[in-house]
């Protein structure tokens, strides 16, 4: 009887302490490719969601579509609304770069360095993660984006984009993945959104990166 109540109170013990477990909270703050346009809401943070979030591990979709790194002010009442989350994923750049000079993406870099700074004075302890946008195909582009004016000019500044986020991400320290080359080109929906695998080789990449960098959270 002795045994059997010390096994009990024991379990019950190892039930509280579980159940009292803070949620990681993986806040991932980007424009339509994070939202989820052209796959009802189903992106990349939809399926590391489905296939690995669970009572303590929360991928939080934070993207809006038409953000740019420019409405950077819209990071503020996300970094209000998860001010403990342990995880910033920041997916943006190429709403900003429609026809794009040199001066729109060291734009870029001005205003990611300002979020980067302001998730910190927030959050000191959290882990950033600064992502290079997906590529574009112009081969599928629709109609209306190429009348917004994704172009040769923007697939070239993706590829600059990517070099200096990533000199960003080493003078800032924080994390950085490039998915540049990750979406497949059949895989985009209209030229600029990727379709559902699409989407799913986005998550592929992201938790490969995340299991890798990020072991103790994130278990592969």
């Amino acid at each position: 009887m002795i045994l059997r109540a010390t096994y009990i109170a024991l379990l019950i013990l190892m039930t509280s302490y579980l159940s009292q477990q803070s949620v990681v909270q993986v806040v991932c703050f980007g424009d339509s490719i994070t939202h989820g346009a052209e796959v009802d809401g189903h992106s990349w943070v939809w399926v590391l969601q489905q296939q690995y979030g669970n009572d303590h591990l929360q991928f939080i979709n934070a993207g809006r579509n038409g953000r740019k790194t420019s409405d950077r002010e819209e990071l503020l009442p996300v970094l209000h609304q998860y001010p403990k989350a342990e995880y910033y994923l920041i997916f943006l750049g190429v709403n900003d770069l429609k026809n794009a000079t040199s001066a729109q993406i060291d734009s870029c870099i001005v205003n990611m360095r300002w979020m980067v700074i302001h998730i910190r004075e927030v959050d000191p302890q959290a882990k950033i993660v600064i992502i290079s946008p997906c590529n574009i195909n112009l081969h599928t582009m629709s109609a209306l984006n190429r009348q917004k004016q994704y172009n040769t000019r923007t697939q070239q500044a993706l590829i600059e984009l990517e070099k200096k986020y990533r000199k960003l991400s080493r003078e800032m320290h924080t994390g950085f993945i490039s998915l540049l080359h990750v979406v497949s080109p059949e895989n985009y929906a209209d030229g600029l959104h990727p379709n559902l695998a699409g989407q799913q080789q986005i998550a592929d990449a992201l938790w490969k990166y995340l299991t890798k960098h990020f072991p103790k959270t994130f278990h592969s």
